[in-house]
């Protein structure tokens, strides 16, 4: 049995509070951070699969646009994440077609507050995410065993939003994510998985607030320890890489709130494990440490994943 049953999370949206010290201007939607790391571009095979994420985040400090500490509220977030995901046997460009499409649900809480308490939107549901991939199954790089996959994923606004709420579960506006997926085996124990996601976002809807263009990656670096058990260290990296901007101006933050640079970055890492059932289960359970925040919060995201071959 192939060590771990695939899973696929693709890019989530979750859009919470990010502690940035100015407001005025638009939060970064969340991406994928840390869901999928162990054998992200490995699934077995075609077929039906369904995967639950289970994920907690812990805000520790609120950092401003130096990445100094800039105190105010913690907003913490508990994830629950379902995906239904198919791969077909229709071969595309010398892979097999396939779609995904999740749901999540998102409980939001403050913490530690210091001033006046954000208000929080108690409706749950997050934004619908669906979209198309191809999947190339044990493909040879540089002699070595190597499976990828490439997806673009639609982000809709049909989660909970309400403007008179600070904190949303919802993000009032779309988003493209293409994103490429690959797992790579330099031996038959050791494996290199990572997951590039490039996030193009538009206009909060009924304003001309848009957040910039942001690029993120997970990575993991995994150790099999037996047939059915695997160590690793996770984590992953976000990088803003285009100022917010109103009405297509990229200096109108700058200009009339006096906010030097919009741009968020944070970067994470931290071990995880994961074990395949003989009833073909796979669980992976891992925490990863927020460190080099700007214009964000940084804190510790800890992951549950089960996920399960439907049809075998």
């Amino acid at each position: 049995m192939n060590l771990f049953k695939a899973f696929f999370a693709i890019s989530i949206s979750l859009f919470l509070y990010c502690g940035r010290a100015m407001a005025q201007d638009p939060k970064l939607p969340a991406t994928n951070l840390g869901l999928s790391n162990m054998q992200d571009g490995n699934p077995p095979g075609t077929g039906w699969y369904f995967q639950e994420y289970l994920q907690n985040y812990q805000t520790l400090t609120n950092r401003g646009p130096g990445g100094g500490n800039t105190g105010g509220e913690k907003v913490n977030s508990l994830l629950t994440l379902s995906q239904l995901a198919f791969i077909s046997n229709t071969k595309v460009a010398g892979g097999n077609l396939g779609f995904t499409i999740l749901v999540p649900v998102v409980r939001l809480s403050a913490s530690n507050i210091t001033g006046q308490s954000p208000t929080i939107n108690p409706n749950t549901l997050g934004d619908l995410i669906t979209g198309p991939f191809i999947q190339w199954f044990n493909k040879d790089l540089f002699n070595m065993r190597f499976s990828h996959r490439l997806e673009i994923d639609l982000i809709s606004p049909v989660g909970a939003y309400e403007s008179s709420y600070m904190v949303n579960p919802g993000s009032h506006l779309f988003t493209i994510v293409p994103h490429y997926t690959f797992t790579i085996f330099p031996s038959d124990k050791f494996s290199i998985s990572m997951r590039h996601h490039l996030n193009y976002y538009f206009d909060e809807i009924g304003t001309q607030a848009k957040p910039g263009i942001s690029y993120n990656f997970n990575y993991s670096l995994e150790y099999a320890l037996s047939s059915s058990l695997k160590a690793e260290i996770a984590g992953y990296y976000l990088k803003q890489l285009v100022q917010d901007s109103n009405n297509g101006d990229y200096h109108y933050y700058q200009d009339n709130f006096d906010i030097a640079d919009t741009r968020e970055q944070v970067f994470a890492f931290g071990p995880g494990i994961g074990y395949v059932t003989p009833s073909g289960l796979f669980i992976e359970i891992k925490g990863m440490r927020e460190i080099d925040a700007i214009n964000r919060s940084d804190g510790f995201r800890t992951t549950l994943v089960l996920s399960y071959k439907l049809d075998k």
